[in-house]
C-alpha cells in the first residue's frame, strides 16, 4: 500500500460507492416516480458490461495495486460517470450538471491517487459510461420513463428491486469471503459477480 496517499482520500475512495449508493437511493424516497429506477438500472447494467469488459481486455492494474482483477476499464469511473450524466441529462441544468460530473470524476481521480487503476483505465472507464449514459436516457426519453404506462412503470420498479437486491447479495458475499480469506479458508477472492465496486482489496495481512 502506498502510504504516502493520505488515509482521509483512501476512506474517501473506499467509501466512494456506498456514498453513490446512498445518494440514488435517496433520490428514488424523494423523487416517488420511475426515473431514479430506471437509471438506478442502467448503472446496474452498466456494472455488468463493465466486468464483462474487464475479464474480456484482461489488462493489469497498476503495480502496488492490492485487487486482483483486472483493471480496464475501471468500473468507479464508468458506473460514476454514467450515474452523473444520467443525472446531468435529466436535470437539464448546468450547476446541477457541473456538479455531479464533477463528482464522478473526483471518485475517478481517486482510483488513480490511490495507485488502483491507471489515467488510461479510468478514462477509457469514464468515457464508455457517458456514452452508455447518453443512449440509455435517450432509449428512456422515447417511452417517457414510463411515466402514466402501468405496465412500464411495474417492470422498471421491479427490475429495479431485483437489481438492488443482487447488488446488497453481491456486498453480503464479500463481507463473507473478505472473512473466509482472513481466516485462512479460501485460496483467492471471488470476483464472479459483478458490481459498482471492484473486486476484494488484498493486501499483506489479507483483505480490507
Amino acid at each position: 500500500v502506498d502510504v504516502g496517499v493520505p488515509p482521509l482520500l483512501r476512506a474517501v475512495d473506499k467509501s466512494s460507492k456506498w456514498a453513490v449508493t446512498v445518494a440514488q437511493t435517496a433520490a428514488v424516497i424523494v423523487r416517488h416516480d420511475t426515473v431514479a429506477p430506471f437509471i438506478i438500472v442502467g448503472a446496474i447494467v452498466a456494472a455488468y458490461f463493465a466486468s464483462a469488459a474487464k475479464k474480456a481486455i484482461n489488462q493489469r492494474r497498476p503495480d502496488g495495486s492490492p485487487f486482483t482483477d483486472p483493471g480496464m476499464p475501471s468500473s468507479h469511473a464508468l458506473v460514476s460517470m454514467f450515474l452523473a450524466v444520467a443525472w446531468a441529462l435529466f436535470l437539464d441544468s448546468t450547476s446541477w450538471g457541473a456538479a455531479v460530473i464533477g463528482g464522478a470524476v473526483c471518485v475517478s481521480v481517486l482510483r488513480v491517487v490511490c495507485g488502483h487503476h491507471t489515467w488510461a483505465q479510468i478514462g477509457v472507464g469514464a468515457s464508455l459510461g457517458a456514452s452508455m449514459a447518453f443512449c440509455w436516457m435517450r432509449f428512456g426519453a422515447l417511452f417517457a420513463y414510463a411515466q402514466g404506462d402501468a405496465v412500464g412503470s411495474v417492470a422498471i420498479w421491479l427490475l429495479y428491486l431485483v437489481g438492488s437486491a443482487v447488488f446488497i447479495r453481491r456486498a453480503l458475499m464479500k463481507e463473507k469471503t473478505a472473512h473466509a480469506w482472513r481466516d485462512g479458508g479460501l485460496c483467492e477472492p471471488m470476483s464472479s459477480v459483478p458490481s459498482y465496486s471492484d473486486d476484494l482489496q488484498v493486501s499483506e495481512n489479507g483483505v480490507s
